[in-house]
């Protein structure tokens, strides 16, 4: 065995000097490079590397670090397996820890093509094998700076865990948190977006730890967010991403109240017009009681060309309920139910509740007829609302039975040459129907 070895030595050398490149990328001592080369794979293929441990150190020591990627790659995982002996001492473990770390800027070095597997493996191995949490910190900060959006998404998960335990050592880094999420998040939603469904279900488990993460930190206070914030707004209200981060974070803390959310809302929506923008104008000036200006917003994203159908008859069935409930526009209140259900068919019962609500409580004048007729047409549209959606039944139920107590007395309605299934037009407060007369016996 031996005598091959030399053998296939031998004749590895001299094609390789044949070739005219053999001090070059073996250095002065290429024989002993190439032996020692040859003879740990064959210990480290068979998966035997304490018997190839002491070949590859030799090959480290007489081969130049450009001379081959396998003897950086596999030497880190010889060196994994003495880490990961149980009996390894903790000032061992630091120094295979140590020899790994450089063994991986090295592969960076001399074979730049795996910078980004390099880094991001390098950091997770930092995580798995004890290294200090500034440390690893420090390594998802160089992953994120080499790969970017190709980041493995886990280790923002790793980032932000470790800042936050850094965070409860000294409270005075809650900015550092929270910029840290701030600067994830867009890398998620870049992953998210991919049309690889790897890429994105790998991205949207890890976002799912990275938000709870957040959420339970303790950071993501109101005061917190606007404390670091606030002094520099005015100088970055001109700047989309800040902005956006701005009122990503207070979005996600509830933090909707703060005079800095609608500023920075009021900022992006200058920048940046969306339908997301103005209904979040919307919202802040519905909660100041701005309600006239809370609909101009609403209205502009129902109109935003960039709106979904879906989403704007969801913004149309809400706004009818402004309408009705706080601005005393039943005929609004109508017309924008009656769109939502035309933009969107599954909004339908919901549309015809609120229209039934609007005739319900409409003030009719005139005599016993006209001051109750409204009543016939809200049951109209209660029962419309149970037909099509169902699960709206019950509801739409209990109001048809209110309802009915308000319709005339038979007797009444003879007075007025008014009969049972004659169809009526009812007028009142600026709607009008055609229903069909129906009374109490």
């Amino acid at each position: 065995m031996k005598k091959l070895r030399f053998i296939f030595v031998f004749v590895l050398l001299l094609q390789i000097s044949a070739a005219g490149f053999s001090q070059g990328r073996f250095g002065k001592d290429s024989a002993e490079c190439v032996k020692y080369l040859g003879f740990y794979k064959d210990s480290y293929k068979q998966g035997n590397y304490a018997e190839a441990a002491p070949n590859w150190r030799a090959a480290m020591k007489y081969c130049p670090p450009a001379s081959s990627h396998d003897m950086l790659f596999q030497g880190i995982r010889i060196l994994k397996y003495y880490i990961e002996n149980p009996s390894v001492t903790p000032q061992r473990k630091k120094e295979l820890l140590d020899s790994i770390a450089m063994l991986y800027e090295m592969r960076k070095e001399y074979f730049p093509r795996y910078t980004v597997a390099a880094q991001i493996n390098k950091t997770y191995d930092m995580e798995a094998y004890g290294a200090d949490e500034k440390t690893v910190l420090a390594e998802v900060n160089k992953s994120i700076e080499v790969a970017g959006n190709d980041v493995d998404p886990g280790l923002l998960v790793v980032g932000l865990q470790k800042l936050i335990n850094i965070y409860k050592q000294n409270p005075l880094g809650a900015d550092d948190v929270m910029n840290f999420y701030s600067k994830g998040t867009p890398i998620f939603d870049a992953q998210i977006a991919s049309t690889d469904e790897k890429t994105k279900n790998h991205a949207l488990g890890a976002k799912a730890d990275f938000e709870n993460l957040f959420a339970n930190s303790g950071v993501a206070s109101c005061e917190n967010i606007v404390a670091l914030y606030t002094p520099t707004f005015e100088a970055n209200k001109g700047d989309k991403d800040y902005v956006s981060r701005v009122v990503y974070l207070l979005e996600k803390a509830n933090c909707n109240k703060e005079d800095l959310f609608l500023k920075a809302v009021e900022s992006l929506n200058i920048m940046d017009p969306s339908a997301r923008t103005s209904y979040y104008l919307y919202k802040l000036y519905l909660a100041k009681d701005d309600n006239k200006s809370a609909i101009k917003f609403l209205q502009e994203a129902v109109d935003n060309p960039k709106v979904t159908e879906s989403e704007a008859a969801d913004y149309l069935l809400e706004m009818s309920q402004v309408y009705l409930k706080l601005m005393n526009s039943p005929i609004k209140a109508v017309e924008s139910a009656k769109l939502a259900a035309a933009k969107n068919p599954s909004l339908t019962g919901k549309a015809y509740m609120i229209i039934a609500t609007v005739w319900a409580a409409n003030k009719c004048g005139g005599n016993e007829i006209e001051s109750r007729a409204h009543f016939w047409v809200a049951v109209d549209y209660l029962s419309k609302a149970k037909n099509a959606d169902p699960s709206l039944a019950d509801e739409a139920d209990k109001l048809i039975a209110s309802y009915r107590s308000y319709f005339p007395l038979q007797e009444e309605a003879f007075m007025f040459d008014v009969l049972d299934g004659n169809a009526y037009t009812v007028s009142c407060g600026g709607l009008r129907e055609t229903t069909t007369v129906r009374t109490r016996k």
